[in-house]
């Protein structure tokens, strides 16, 4: 991991966070973001060099943790990337937050775009699901007053839910969340059970922020996920099969959005069955340390052109593919044809040479 340097681009020298960044940018984000965006401006009054290992280990977050969060302000305008030659990040500049412009409000759009984990049941198990889930159209959010939220209160089952929820979160609920909470109990009829695995699920993937939490509520609802045993049923299937293939192409981190879409793609539009993805894992680990996601996939396209559909279709086509190669590199050996012509000799001349010598 390279040495990072980073730029102060008009920032005072001294730690100070602009109003602007309270009111408007750090709402929005998770604590990984916000701690890494709190180090960089401490880090501008130093000058000292560091590497994304040094803040992943002062926070206990992973390097991709951190690399995620700098790309998460990267995009809100708040600083700019610079990689080297290998593809590491070598510069951070820190843009001055009073020239950024206010941040609109996050749309069902913008959530959708969460790392929120679909579930893709394998090519087997596709028609059973589809006959229980059907896909349900979202309802809007409402813009809950402060009526709405102490109305909500009062209701005699909102304290063991809040209980219970501030439980998970570790922390007391603001009002941003509880209109959340409000939203996904009342609009997308999550129940008490509902909200516990949801909650649960959240929380084991190291997500406490109710914009995660919201995001994958409507991904259950959208997908007709309506029930505790359809959650259940969808997580485990999602999880083993994620796990799995994230583990056969050497990954043991969190999957990232972009990782999930491959994954999706491959149990979803392309109806591989998780052996098939596997049995292209290893073929991608076997050839290449780097870019392995677009590598498999581009193993996985083409076994969707040519129609395989089992690893038997695949072994014959490599089979194939190997002897034809094979024959191209190293065409039969052929015998060439060598013409002998007759020699004439006049042997009475041969002999009278003889005899005179």
């Amino acid at each position: 991991m390279s040495r990072i340097q980073l730029v102060n681009d008009g920032l005072l020298e001294s730690t100070s966070v602009s109003n602007l960044f309270i009111d408007y940018y750090m709402k929005e984000a998770n604590d990984a973001q916000i701690k890494v965006y709190l180090y960089l401006l401490r880090k501008t009054s130093t000058n000292a060099p560091f590497d994304i290992g040094d803040i992943a280990e002062e926070f206990n977050h992973t390097e991709k943790d951190v690399i995620r969060a700098l790309k998460y302000w990267e995009k809100a305008g708040l600083l700019t990337l610079q990689y080297d030659l290998t593809g590491e990040i070598c510069r951070i500049s820190l843009a001055n937050v009073t020239d950024q412009k206010k941040p609109e409000k996050t749309t069902r759009e913008d959530a959708a775009k969460a790392p929120v984990l679909t579930f893709v049941p394998p090519a087997g198990a596709k028609e059973e699901m589809q006959k229980e889930v059907v896909k349900s159209t979202v309802p809007e959010k409402p813009s809950y007053s402060a009526g709405d939220l102490k109305a909500f209160k009062e209701e005699p089952t909102t304290d063991e839910l809040i209980a219970v929820t501030e439980s998970y979160l570790m922390k007391p609920l603001s009002p941003s969340d509880l209109r959340s909470l409000l939203y996904i109990h009342k609009e997308l009829k999550f129940d008490f059970e509902m909200m516990d695995l949801l909650l649960q699920y959240c929380v084991s993937k190291n997500k406490k922020s109710f914009n995660y939490i919201e995001a994958v509520a409507v991904s259950w609802f959208e997908q007709g996920i309506t029930t505790p045993r359809q959650a259940k049923d969808g997580i485990s299937k999602y999880d083993r099969n994620i796990l799995d293939i994230m583990a056969a192409l050497g990954k043991n981190t969190t999957p990232t959005i972009k990782e999930v879409e491959f994954i999706n793609r491959w149990l979803g539009t392309y109806s591989f069955s998780k052996e098939m993805i596997l049995a292209a894992c290893e073929r991608t680990v076997m050839k290449t340390d780097s870019d392995r996601f677009a590598y498999a996939e581009g193993i996985l396209s083409r076994w969707k052109e040519q129609g395989l559909t089992n690893l038997q279709q695949v072994e014959a086509a490599e089979a194939d593919f190997k002897k034809k190669k094979n024959a191209s590199l190293h065409p039969a050996a052929q015998t060439p044809k060598v013409s002998f012509q007759k020699s004439k000799y006049d042997f009475a001349a041969l002999q009278k040479f003889i005899n005179e010598s």
